[in-house]
């Protein structure tokens, strides 16, 4: 990554307040010049701009590039190959969902090894994220002006009995979902079938979120384990060199199919 990239990467991730050169120049271990350099670059190209209390921040060409980013519906590579490792060790379907254009919506679909999969959530779906456990993650850990946004649009619809439409109750949910760091649901949003999904983090940016799908029984019996897995493919984005292509394998069968979850 070029030093100019590295910089932006770091504004991003220092509150306003700590943006100092000097700052800068110490995460990047480069000399206060070069930084100097790189800021007035990056000023020149519009991607930042400095105000009237010599601050940087983001500039108009950034707010392109973010709106670029936010619509666009196929998923970085780095951020699909983590669901490999899940299906590999979970035999489950996995999931990623992002938000995009203010929807949660899926963006990625693996389908698990064993025979009951989830079959109607694919890539492009974006339906009542209060059914969904990626739904609960991205509207839990989302800004607070996204989420009363979003709420306010779309109201609280029963797919199932078990479906969340109290919204003081979905608040409650929301909570718990924050200080948990993950999310379930269970035959929320398909009677048979059950998820968790954890968030995905960079640089202090909530990305999307990963989950995994699978019949509630089995879902009973290894939810920690599934959840365990999931942290671990968080964990592998910020590492070198995981990232196989290795097809999953897996010879545990079940005798009927299913759909829902995610």
């Amino acid at each position: 990554m070029s030093r100019a990239a590295q910089l932006l990467m770091l504004i991003a991730a220092l509150p306003e307040s700590e943006r100092s050169v000097n700052r800068m120049a110490a995460e990047l271990g480069t000399s206060v010049p070069t930084v100097y350099h790189l800021l007035n670059t990056l000023v020149d190209a519009k991607l930042l701009t400095r105000d009237e209390r010599k601050q940087y921040r983001f500039g108009l060409a950034m707010e392109v590039l973010s709106v670029a980013y936010a619509q666009q519906t196929v998923p970085p590579p780095e951020l699909v190959a983590p669901l490999r490792r899940i299906i590999e060790e979970t035999g489950e379907s996995a999931y990623l969902t992002a938000w995009r254009s203010g929807n949660p919506v899926v963006l990625a679909h693996l389908s698990g090894t064993h025979a009951v999969q989830v079959t109607n959530l694919r890539p492009g779906y974006r339906g009542v994220a209060n059914a969904r456990a990626s739904g609960k993650v991205l509207l839990a850990f989302a800004e607070p002006e996204d989420r009363e946004r979003y709420l306010a649009m779309h109201p609280l619809t029963a797919v199932t009995d078990r479906t969340i439409t109290d919204p003081d109750v979905f608040a409650k949910e929301l909570a718990q979902v924050a200080r948990n760091g993950y999310a379930t649901e269970v035959e929320e949003f398909s009677a048979g079938v059950a998820c968790v999904a954890v968030p995905v983090w960079r640089n202090g940016m909530l990305m999307g979120c990963y989950t995994v799908s699978a019949p509630v029984e089995r879902y009973r019996k290894q939810r920690n384990v599934y959840l365990g897995v999931l942290r671990d493919a968080v964990a592998m984005l910020d590492e070198d060199g995981r990232d196989d292509d290795a097809e999953p394998t897996g010879d545990d069968r079940d005798p009927a199919p299913a759909r829902g979850g995610g």
